[in-house]
């Protein structure tokens, strides 16, 4: 056991310099999970990310004794949000959870995934990066094992708080790449961004459904503010309300937060109730801001369930939330709209 403590102790100072030389992602994710996999006798170990606006996890990497549908580096390995599966707590409620094929206690879906895999325990963790999850580390033990202990969520506790922080400055770097994608003003994602996203959201598996939420939001009398107080108070205005925005969504873990117009934002969030989607933009409605009388936020949404052989398109969901954004507006109404009007 001390053997065991010294060995992982050696292992997180090794990572530590190794995540440290400015690495590729691929290469990053690959130090780690080779690492962890020696230090917790770990069978295999994945790390999936999130991509927002989706609830997918997409899973960038497998290492270990693969089952027999896994590769190392995998195109389409995808893990959507459901009620059955402990994913739900590592998007849901931030928290690492152990699974056992034998044991009636765990989820019947991680049961099913562990028999599929041929592996006899699981350990999940979120991936927590600049406060906000990222993604999902993952490890299973072979059947002649012993399942994983509070060590050993412990070991990966601290493994992924070092793996975050080589992540985030890789993130930093693929930003600068992606200015195409950002709003200067805000940095949030813009219309080719949403797009992009968008699609991604949309292409459901075939044996699977998301629910997946919508919703304009558009600044109150922000010509105004422009025309009395000048632009760069307008653009002061802009800043703060989508600051406001990702406050307000960010306990909706893969919410994704866009401006697509000069006083126009779009919020596109899956595997979310649509009510807590609601409830998030009620809250901004009701925000005020210092830039005069009747500055604030409408906000109007849609919401649909998909499966692969929904018709619907991004465009229907926005189109349809926008609609029940301009009803907002025009009513003055200080709560969302939700739209009954999907075409």
């Amino acid at each position: 056991m001390a053997a065991d403590v010294d060995k992982r102790i050696h292992s997180l100072g090794a990572m530590a310099r190794a995540l440290g030389r400015g690495n590729p992602l691929d290469r990053l994710l690959e130090i780690a999970a080779e690492e962890a996999r020696e230090a917790i006798h770990a069978a295999t170990v994945s790390v999936s990310r999130l991509e927002p606006g989706t609830g997918n996890l997409r899973t960038l990497l497998n290492v270990g004794d693969l089952g027999p549908q896994e590769v190392r580096w995998p195109e389409q390995e995808l893990y959507s949000l459901r009620p059955d599966s402990n994913l739900g707590l590592v998007v849901g409620e931030l928290r690492t959870w152990t699974a056992i094929v034998d044991d009636a206690a765990s989820a019947p879906f991680e049961r099913e995934l562990l028999r599929a895999l041929g592996k006899q325990s699981s350990l999940g963790a979120p991936i927590l990066v600049d406060g906000q999850l990222w993604g999902e580390f993952y490890a299973t033990r072979h059947h002649h094992q012993t399942p994983f202990s509070d060590t050993d969520s412990a070991y990966v506790q601290a493994l992924i708080a070092i793996l975050a922080g080589a992540v985030s400055r890789w993130l930093r770097e693929e930003s600068l790449e992606l200015l195409a994608f950002r709003d200067p003003l805000t940095g949030l994602l813009n219309r080719r961004g949403l797009d992009r996203q968008a699609g991604k959201a949309f292409d459901v598996p075939s044996d699977s459904f998301r629910s997946i939420t919508a919703v304009a939001m558009d600044i109150n009398r922000l010509k105004r503010v422009n025309d009395t107080l000048g632009h760069s108070a307008g653009d002061r205005l802009i800043q703060s309300v989508a600051r406001s925005m990702l406050k307000a969504f960010s306990p909706l873990p893969g919410s994704l937060v866009a401006r697509v117009g000069g006083d126009e934002f779009t919020v596109l969030a899956s595997g979310h109730a649509p009510a807590r989607i609601v409830e998030a933009a009620d809250s901004l409605c009701l925000e005020q801001y210092e830039f005069g009388p009747g500055v604030g936020i409408s906000a109007g949404a849609a919401t649909a369930v998909l499966t692969s052989e929904s018709t619907l398109t991004p465009a229907d969901l926005f189109a349809a939330a926008d609609r029940a954004q301009y009803d907002a507006k025009r009513a003055n109404l200080s709560h969302t709209v939700l739209s009954g009007d999907l075409r």
